[in-house]
This record gives structure tokens, sequence and C-alpha cells, in this order.
């Protein structure tokens, strides 16, 4: 690949960067990624694959080539999974590089609606019952003539009644508003179409090409676009999921009615029809609240084809009834109030959106979708249930949306973790992307870490415990085996698990014996509480599940273990997952290897990559789960972690600590 005279002047090693930042150092990985970057924007529609592993510097590896094409007629998108990493490119990288860099360099970062207090939903909102007396809503209030952005993520506290003063588009009246012209959301919208660099969210990113999908040139929630830049793109099939189907909550008919109820006070408004949308309500959602399982599908709940066509003409009937209701909203007479004209349009809105929604949930008919729900436990509401309709594949809905041909739209994926058994062939076959051989191809670079792995870290593999079961004897062994690691290690550990219950069972052990560090375990308080107790403490031991495993940064010696307890396969029978097996088989498919094995190499790499974050880092990473030995399948995860020396006897992790003292 040919390398760009400006990089070799940036990245090389008398570059800019060597030069100005303290610190920097030079990574012919960094360059490489950079050149994949380059090579995309430079090519119309151009797409490229990139696993940049942990240490590269990607962040400065795709925004230097972003920065020296971006121009104000060609605009380039930067979208990242988390608001967190959003928000470090904002207020770090961007800044960073722009302390270097010889022209201004326009970027905006865009959010979405809900993340914005609405002036005109807060204005309606001050003479509610919910509102008076609350000193938190007074603060918002307070707030809301000083703050220049109206994010809520400025706020130092959390207010439980965020959602009925955030912007929305069932309530947003557009340029005939009365704050308009104040509007914090709007005024994002302005910045981000004179920006050259957009920072958004994968949620949001795909939200806006779900809206585009429609037609309608004016439905959009992001400037148009030339180029777009996914970092974190591992997780682009979950977002694109997400963004494609629909979420309807047993909690969302019945907080509509509450707003209408509030808003009928002020009105000459009956209220018995609501009462009927209620009780079928109820009845609707009764047995999915009920059904005491975490996922399920709408199918094992509702058997038979008469069970969920009795449930589509509750959803139906509620639909009626939510026209009626819209109806009579339209007919009230608001007295010249403009604060509850705008409440009644709005909830007018709100209405039509869950008709709309509610019916697909239960009616939509479409081969490439599955109809599930999950459940869950909330304090002050106890059980509650949501209904989802996703796509079972993205791929075909990204093929037209976003990789058809003739091409305007180039891209570039990025990751630490997206490459499967050396190649990406996984990634391909899930998001929809041409195939490898074909003439609109994405170009494949993967970069390994510049991290010395083989002097700073072991990968320990106890052979001598059994295989994974359920059995409460073995159980106990792998909990012994913990023990052994942290009492060598001193504490400074991670162990991340599969299940809460494996979780659990091996925070009971522990507890129970006498090791003398703190034992933190997830769900006892929020994860971000959690990584700084861990910090302080030093040496804490820290019990986490999925959040864990990837996204968290411990640099140094506080984290110096990291233990897996399984090879983190996938549930097999979560609906979402099962409808893909299901659908991967019906085609002739091997769902083991074409979909459960790359899906667990990806997650093994990301809770390997945990451990070393720094040059000096060292550590220890177990994984305790025998398959990796015993199975022929464990020579294909191996093969593909950072190459740390394979070692098989306590002794030598022991040994390796014992190097420190």
């Amino acid at each position: 690949m040919t390398t760009k005279p400006y990089l070799q002047r940036y990245f090389g090693p008398q570059g800019i960067l060597k030069t100005a930042l303290p610190g920097f150092s030079v990574r012919p990985q960094q360059q490489e990624a950079a050149a994949a970057v380059e090579a995309a924007l430079s090519t119309p529609g151009g797409l490229a694959l990139i696993e940049a592993g942990t240490g590269v510097g990607k962040t400065l590896a795709y925004l230097i080539p972003a920065l020296q094409k971006a121009k104000p007629n060609w605009r380039i998108i930067v979208s990242t999974h988390t608001l967190a990493l959003q928000s470090q490119l904002a207020e770090k990288d961007i800044p960073l590089v722009q302390s270097v860099w010889k022209k201004p360099i326009s970027s905006a970062v865009v959010k979405g609606r809900g993340n914005y207090l609405c002036l005109q939903d807060m204005d309606a909102a001050r003479g509610d019952l919910w509102t008076v007396g609350d000193p938190q809503f007074m603060q918002i209030a307070a707030w809301s003539n000083t703050t220049p952005t109206g994010d809520v993520a400025e706020l130092d506290f959390t207010y439980p009644g965020w959602n009925d003063i955030r912007a929305n588009t069932d309530t947003c009246k557009g340029q005939e508003c009365r704050f308009f012209d104040r509007c914090f959301y709007y005024r994002m919208r302005r910045e981000a179409q004179d920006a050259e660099i957009l920072l958004v969210n994968h949620a949001l990113f795909f939200s806006d090409l779900a809206m585009r999908r429609s037609g309608d040139p004016e439905a959009k929630l992001l400037p148009d676009y030339d180029f777009v830049i996914f970092d974190e793109a591992h997780h682009l099939e979950t977002a694109a999921a997400s963004a494609f189907g629909v979420a309807f909550s047993s909690g969302r008919l019945p907080a509509l009615l509450d707003k209408v109820r509030r808003v009928a006070r002020s009105l000459d408004m009956s209220v018995e029809r609501l009462k009927s949308i209620e009780s079928y309500s109820q009845s609707l959602f009764e047995p999915f609240v009920q059904a005491n399982r975490q996922d399920f599908f709408v199918s094992d709940i509702l058997p038979g084809d008469s069970a969920l066509q009795t449930a589509r003409a509750q959803a139906s009937a509620i639909g009626t009834l939510l026209d009626s209701v819209a109806t009579e909203l339209l007919k009230q007479d608001t007295g010249g109030q403009p604060a509850l004209k705008d409440r009644v349009d709005g909830l007018r809105r709100q209405c039509a959106r869950a008709k709309e929604e509610l019916l697909l949930v239960f009616g939509g008919d479409d081969a490439n979708f599955v109809r599930w729900g999950s459940q869950s436990r909330q304090a002050r509401r106890g059980p509650q249930a949501t209904l989802n309709w996703t796509p079972i594949s993205v791929a075909p809905i990204l093929q037209a949306a976003l990789w058809r041909e003739p091409r305007k739209v180039g891209a570039a994926l990025i990751s630490a973790t997206l490459s499967t058994d050396g190649g990406f062939g996984y990634v391909r076959e899930r998001l929809g992307l041409p195939d490898s051989g074909s003439h609109h191809s994405a170009s494949e670079t993967i970069v390994g870490s510049p991290f010395d792995y083989e002097k700073n870290c072991l990968l320990y593999i106890p052979r001598h415990l059994p295989i994974p079961s359920d059995d409460p004897g073995y159980a106990y062994d792998t909990a012994n085996e913990m023990l052994a690691l942290l009492e060598a290690s001193r504490g400074g550990a991670f162990l991340l698990f599969t299940s809460y219950r494996a979780l659990n069972a091996a925070y009971d052990h522990l507890t129970q014996s006498d090791l003398p560090y703190p034992i933190l375990r997830q769900g006892e308080m929020p994860n971000a509480r959690l990584i700084s107790t861990f910090k302080a403490e030093k040496n804490a031991v820290l019990l986490g599940t999925q959040s864990f495993w990837e996204g968290v940064d411990v640099p140094g010696a506080d984290l110096r273990l990291v233990i897996i307890d399984r090879i983190p396969f996938a549930v097999p029978d979560s609906p979402l997952n099962k409808a893909r097996v299901d659908g991967i088989t019906a085609t002739g498919g091997d769902w083991f290897n074409d979909f459960a094995l790359p899906q667990a190499q990806l997650k093994l790499k990301q809770g390997f990559g945990r451990l070393i974050r720094t040059s000096t880092d060292r550590g220890v990473v177990a994984i305790l789960d025998t398959r990796i030995v015993r199975k022929t399948y464990g020579e294909r995860f191996l093969r593909f972690l950072p190459p740390a020396r394979r070692v098989f006897d306590i002794g030598q992790v022991q040994a390796f600590f014992g190097e420190e003292s």
C-alpha cells in the first residue's frame, strides 16, 4: 500500500506528531492503518476493513487522513459505539490534532434528540403537579438559562422526569415552535450543517439511515455526508438491528395515558376512552409481564396462530382507540394558551406513533424479522416486558441502504477486534459487505499491537481442569483455581464471566475465603463507580460479565491479572441468536463455524485486551476453559490471540509475579 507523503510527515520518526507532542511514540502499525483509511478516502465509494490491535493509536490513524481530506463541500462522519468515545474525540483527540494542524478544523458533536432539553416541553411542565416544589426541576429551569448546549451530559445528577422535558420527535414543532430560535437541538443541527467532521454514535447513524429509507428527502437526522469512519465497528450489527427494528414496552401506553390525563384536567375532555385502552393494554401485555422469563419468543408465550390473532385484534382495538383519542385532542379548545396547544399537538403525534409501532410489533409480516420479548424488574413498577420486532439479518438492509452500487458514500470500518480466523469473512457476511473477490470490495488491513506480549504477558491455561459443566464440583474447582491465581497476583484482577450464575457462584466462594483483597461485584454499584473504586483500592478484585469484557481501560499495575471463566459462546437459545442460527442452517450454512465460533473469537479477544493497555503493563491472562486446548476448534482461538507466552503450570504464574517482588 502506497503511503502518502503527508502521512510520513505526521507519523514518521521525525514527523510532526513526534516532535510536537510530548511522549508520542512512532508506531509503524499506526501509519499502516492510516494508509488504509487514506486509500479508502481517496477512492469514490471506497471501503476499508481495518483491525488495529491495542496500542496502535487508531484514533489518530483515522483522524489525520480524515482531516486532510475534509473540506467545506465534502463531509466526513466519525461514528462511535459509545457517547464516551464521542466525547473523547471532541474534548481530547481533535483538540490534540488541532494543536499541530495548519488549517482550522470544523467539527461538531451530534447526539440524538433525547440528549437535549426541550424548552417547549419544560415550559409546559412548569404547572404540573409533579414539578411543583421539585428542587431538581427548579435546578434544571435555572440551568436552561445558562447552558450553552442543553445537553443532559452537563447535569451532575440524574433527573427522573427527564423523559418528559427532553426533545422528542412527537412534540417537536420545528420552526413553528415558540422557542425555535433558542432550541438547543436545532442549534446543534445548525452547527452540524456547517461542520466538515461530524462526531456521532452508531445508534444515531443507523436511525438516520432508517429514516432515509422512507424516500422522503426531508426525513433525516444528519446532514448529507460523503464518507463515514466506523470506530468500534464490531458493534455495527447490533446497532443496525436495533435501529431498523421496533421495541415496545409494557409501560409505554400507561405513561402516555398519564400524560393525556394530566392535559385533560385543563380541557373539556372525557377520559373514559382511556380506561378502555388501559384495560386492553393490561390484557395484551399481562402474559409477557408474568412470563417470568428473561428472554422469549412471543410465540412461546402465545402458542398457536389463534393466540397471536387474538393479540393482534387487541392491538388493533388499541390502535383504533388511540385514533379516537387523537381526534378528540384535535377538537379541544386550548383557549389561546400556546403551551397547552403545544402539549395537545405533541400527544396527538405520540398516539399516532404508538399505534403504528404497536401494530408493527404484533402484525409485522417479514420473514427476515423475529418477534421476541424480554423481561426486566424495576423497583418502583415491578416486572416490565418489552416486545421487539427485530431484523434477523441486517445484511440485506445494509446492502440496499449503504453498500449498494454505484456507491456514493465510502466507509472505513475499524476496531481492535474485527477479524476472525485472520480474515474478515464473518464481518462481511454479517453486514452484507461486498465479497472479497468483487470489483467493489473493501480493502483489508490487519495490524497487530506494538506491545511486547512475549515479554510482558503470560497466557495461563490450567490443563488439569475438566471441560466446563454445570456440575457443582466444576464450579468449586474453578473457584479454587481463581483463588490460587489471585494469591499469586496479590489481587489487582478482573474476573470475566459469561453468565451471572457463574459470577455469583464464584463471588460466594471468594468472599468465604481468607482472600485479603476487596472483592467488587457487577451490579453492586454503577459500573463507572466500580472502576473508580477498583483503581483506588489498588489490589481489588472485580467480578463482571458482559459490560466489562470491553470498553474498560485500567492501565498500569492496578490491573495485572485477567481471569476468563469460559470461552464466551453466545447463549444459543436466546431468541435473536436462535433466529440467526436457524436462518444460517436453513440456507445450508454451518451455524457453529459460520456464526457461534467467530462471534466467540471476537469476544475472547476483547476480554484478553483488558490487560495490556500500555507498553509498560505486565500481567497474566488466565483462560480456565480447557476446551481451548482439548477441542479441535481451540487452536482457532489461540492462534489469533496476542502472542503471549503460553504456560500450563500455576508455578510459572507464581514465578512471573514473583519477579516483581
